[in-house]
C-alpha cells in the first residue's frame, strides 16, 4: 500500500479550511506547524498558483475564499475511503497523465502513485487513438504492482474499466461497459482507460492504467463528437475531486481479487452485467478492419475475453473493436 504523507503545504490548507470565515494568522500557522512565517506565506503562494483563493488581510492573516473545482490531491484525498491506499500528485494541466506514471514507474514508485490532471494536451488511448482532454474533466493514471505473470495482466484492464463505473455508480450515474474498457452513458462514451505494463521475464513488473472521464463539456460547450458527459446526467454535475476520489475507490474494489491473487472470475459477473452489448447481435472486428466474430455477446470469461456465441458455437475473443450489427 502507498501510504499519502502529509505536506506542508496540504497542512496550510487544513489550517485554513479550519479557521474557516474567521481566517488564521500566519504567526499562529506557522507555530502549530512548527515553520517560519515565511515558510507559510510561500505555501500560501503555491496554494494560490494551484487555484486556491485566498485573501490576506493586514494584521489578522490569511483566510480561504474559495477552492478550485480541479482533481488536486488536497481535494482527492479527504473523500477517499482509504487514503492510504492512493499516493496522489499532479491535479493542474500536463502532457499525458499516463507517460508521467510511466516515468515514476520506472523509477520505482510505489504501487498506488497516482498522477492527477486537470486537462491533458497528449491524451491518447487504446490503439494510439487521440483522447480529447480538456478542462472539466479527471484525467489519472495510477501505477499498479499486481503479483500476476504477464499472461495474467489482460483482465485488469477490465477490472480498472468496472472500477470505475462503480465509482460512478456511486456518485448516482448509470454508466455501462463496451469490451474491453471503455465507459458508456446512454449511447456516447462517457469514460476511457488504456493500461500499460512492463514485464520482466513473464512476471509484471508494473502496470499503468489511465482513465480520462468526462464530466462537463468544455467551456464554449462544443461537444467532442460521440461523447457523453456525467454533467448529462447528474444535476449539478459532481465537483472533479469527488469524480476522482470515487473513480479511484471503485478501482481499489475491483481490484482487489486480481491483486490478491484470486483472478478475475470474482468480478467477472459484475463486469457482464453492465456489459452494453450483453444478448445483442454483434460483430468484432481486428484493428485491419476485417470481422474475426459474428454472433451474440455472452459476457466475459474468467480471462476477460468477450463470448460471442455464432453458428458455430462459442468464441472467446482476445481483442478486437465491438459493434452492433443492423
Amino acid at each position: 500500500m502507498r501510504l499519502t504523507m502529509p505536506t506542508r503545504r496540504s497542512d496550510v490548507l487544513a489550517a485554513l479550511r479550519e479557521a474557516g470565515s474567521a481566517g488564521v494568522s500566519g504567526e499562529a500557522v506557522a507555530a502549530r506547524l512548527g515553520v517560519s512565517r515565511v515558510a507559510v506565506r510561500k505555501h500560501v503562494v503555491a496554494l494560490c498558483a494551484a487555484g486556491y483563493e485566498i485573501e490576506a488581510v493586514p494584521g489578522s492573516g490569511y483566510r480561504l475564499l474559495a477552492v478550485p473545482d480541479l482533481p488536486l490531491p488536497d481535494e482527492v484525498a479527504p473523500l477517499l475511503e482509504d487514503p492510504a491506499r492512493w499516493g496522489l500528485r499532479g491535479g493542474g494541466p500536463t502532457g499525458s497523465t499516463n507517460d508521467d506514471a510511466k516515468v515514476l514507474a520506472r523509477a520505482g514508485a510505489h504501487d498506488g502513485t497516482v498522477v492527477l490532471a486537470s486537462e491533458q494536451t497528449g491524451g491518447r488511448g487504446r490503439l494510439g487513438r487521440t483522447w480529447s482532454s480538456p478542462l472539466g474533466g479527471v484525467y489519472l493514471s495510477a501505477v499498479l504492482r499486481p503479483p500476476l505473470a504477464v499472461h495474467e495482466s489482460p483482465p485488469l484492464a477490465l477490472a480498472c474499466a468496472l472500477g470505475v463505473a462503480l465509482g460512478l455508480e456511486r456518485l448516482g450515474a448509470a454508466p455501462a461497459l463496451k469490451w474491453p474498457n471503455d465507459v458508456l452513458l446512454g449511447e456516447g462514451k462517457l469514460a476511457g482507460l488504456l493500461l500499460e505494463v512492463s514485464a520482466e521475464s513473464d512476471a509484471l513488473e508494473w502496470a499503468v492504467v489511465g482513465a480520462g472521464i468526462n464530466v462537463r463539456p468544455p467551456v464554449g460547450g462544443a461537444r467532442e463528437p460521440g461523447a457523453a458527459y456525467l454533467a448529462d446526467a447528474l444535476d449539478p454535475a459532481p465537483r472533479l475531486g469527488a469524480v476522482a476520489a470515487a473513480v479511484l475507490d471503485g478501482i481499489a474494489e475491483a481490484c482487489a481479487p486480481l491483486e490478491a491473487g484470486e483472478g478475475f472470475a470474482p468480478v467477472r459477473d459484475a463486469y457482464s452485467r453492465r456489459l452494453a452489448t450483453a444478448g445483442a447481435d454483434v460483430a468484432v472486428r481486428d484493428r485491419a478492419g476485417a470481422v474475426v466474430a459474428e454472433g451474440v455477446a455472452r459476457g466475459v470469461d474468467e480471462w476477460g475475453r468477450l463470448l460471442v456465441e455464432g453458428a458455430q458455437g462459442v468464441t472467446a475473443i482476445v481483442a478486437g473493436e465491438v459493434t452492433l450489427r443492423a
